[in-house]
């Protein structure tokens, strides 16, 4: 048997329930009820509010409840409601295209016009500068060597917003938080690292990378060896300025930070610039975006992406498209990657709400899960996609009944792949328990929230769907040891008796 005593033990110590121990070779049996409340009730939880749904999609019984139908901050389980809904609408070989324009005619080398790199939201295109690469090539193949006019970053396929309701203000400055738009790249961040100098009291060096985006008007000067490091960084008064004060010592081996983006557009639409003036050509204009909502254009763009070839992008000079949708959603929730989450959920507003918008997307999920899966509305609310907004709640029940139909009812294999399995994508949780293999689910975690969904194979054979959420907890990493301890102990649980079965819907 796989399950760990210390484990679980563990767990409980840090809950302080002595009630609830487990033997060394104790396999727990029968109903879960006993051995699962206290976890739940110990007074040590404070303010903290649990919730709780074990249900057998074996035999479609309800194993354990625990303010099931309370609603609570997701996190990042929020990501669950999205990925579904992107399959059901856009379809597992949805993909994404990005699209390089000569907005203008070419004669003798010269293109008289803009340069115009066109966005759809695709997740894949901006993880890297590498996407750009490609695109520079295509023009120098065309024959272009001047352009007399501005490259330009267009991302009005999904309008300008660039941060979701609800979204904390602490966070905007985040690497997790990168501002999701139409077009990007680099994932929206642009790494510093600053270094000491030669001897005290010179300046400090730094390095940006990409470069070119941002200007830094450092003051950082080398102090002595065994003393405090410290930086401050705050924008500039100037647009594209970041500030740099404070010391480093010259004994430290670097300092680095990512820096987010404000104008994704402009930002790869500046890159493209910087690759393609490298490769000899002359551009006499300026770098700039569109980011306004333009639904002609959209509509056109989604016309053609239909057609499936790349002659129906007439003047097109390059055309990219994506990996399939169902290796987007799998990136999507095995590496929690919020970025990509938004530009689905707005990719979802384009095509089936007519606007890329927040609202758009969240209006099309929640239409998803109410109609289509039979979720009550007043069970969840959906604000962003990724989970990373304070609006955003949902009941456990509300997260087993979507787990439930993607694995019974109306899913696709690929929603049940894109979740992580103990020991594979999820390495650093329940690895040394019986959920090694058996386990898959998808993690969430903001301040004081901590939560985990999804399916486990057990000792006994049945399938069970769960969700694990916590609010308000005093402690992340003490919430997760209680859910690991709970997820292994539902991987060797073992039914007294098989019941009758009946419909597994989470109700």
């Amino acid at each position: 048997m796989r399950l760990r005593s210390t484990l679980i033990a563990a767990a409980l110590a840090i809950a302080v329930l002595p009630s609830c121990r487990l033997a060394a070779q104790e396999r727990p049996r029968g109903a879960l009820t006993t051995e699962l409340q206290p976890f739940f009730a110990a007074r040590t939880w404070r303010n903290a509010t649990w919730g709780a749904l074990v249900v057998s999609l074996t035999y479609g019984d309800t194993l354990f409840a625990w303010r099931a139908d309370t609603r609570f901050t997701p996190a990042s389980n929020a990501k669950l409601f999205t990925t579904a809904a992107a399959l059901h609408y856009l379809g597992d070989d949805y993909r994404f295209l990005t699209v390089l324009f000569a907005d203008g005619p070419v004669v003798g080398g010269e293109l008289f016009g803009d340069l115009v790199l066109y966005g759809t939201g695709d997740p894949t295109f901006a993880l890297d500068t590498a996407s750009l690469a490609p695109f520079a090539d295509s023009v120098v193949r065309a024959g272009i060597r001047r352009v007399r006019g501005d490259v330009v970053g267009d991302a009005s396929y999904l309008g300008a917003e660039l941060s979701g309701p609800g979204w904390s203000p602490d966070n905007l400055d985040q690497a997790w938080a990168a501002p999701p738009s139409a077009l990007g790249a680099a994932e929206n961040r642009i790494w510093l690292e600053v270094m000491p100098g030669p001897r005290a009291g010179s300046p400090a060096t730094f390095r940006l990378d990409p470069a070119g985006y941002y200007q830094i008007a450092s003051q950082v000067l080398t102090s002595a060896p065994r003393t405090r490091r410290r930086i401050e960084v705050r924008r500039g008064q100037s647009r594209g300025v970041v500030e740099l004060s404070g010391s480093i010592p010259i004994t430290s081996g670097g300092w680095g930070t990512w820096l987010i983006v404000q104008e994704p557009a402009v930002f790869a639409a500046q890159l493209l610039r910087q690759l393609l003036e490298a490769r000899g050509v002359t551009i006499t204009g300026g770098t700039r975006a569109v980011s306004g909502d333009a639904p002609a254009r959209a509509a056109l763009m989604l016309q053609r992406a239909h057609g499936g070839r790349d002659d129906a992008f007439l003047g097109a000079l390059a055309v990219r498209r994506s990996a399939p949708l169902d290796d987007i959603v799998s990136m999507i929730n095995h590496r929690s990657h919020n970025l990509s989450a938004e530009l689905a959920l707005r990719s979802i507003g384009r095509v089936a709400g007519n606007a890329g918008t927040f609202a758009s997307g969240a209006r099309v999920v929640q239409r998803y899960l109410t109609q289509t899966i039979g979720i009550p509305a007043a069970a969840v609310q959906v604000t962003d996609g990724s989970g990373l907004s304070l609006l955003d709640e949902a009941t456990p029940r509300s997260l087993v009944q979507l787990l439930a139909y993607e694995r019974r009812a109306g899913g696709t294999q690929a929603f049940y792949r894109s979740l992580p399995v103990v020991g594979e994508g999820m390495q650093t949780r329940m690895t040394e328990t019986a959920a090694y293999g058996r386990l898959r689910a998808k993690t969430g975690t903001l301040t004081g929230v901590s939560a985990l969904s999804g399916y486990v194979a057990t000792a006994g054979g049945e399938e069970l769907v769960f969700s694990l959420i916590v609010n308000r907890s005093p402690s992340t990493a003490r919430a997760r040891a209680v859910q690991d301890s709970i997820g292994a102990w539902l991987a060797d649980w073992v039914r007294d008796a098989a019941p009758r079965r009946a419909a597994a819907s989470g109700n």
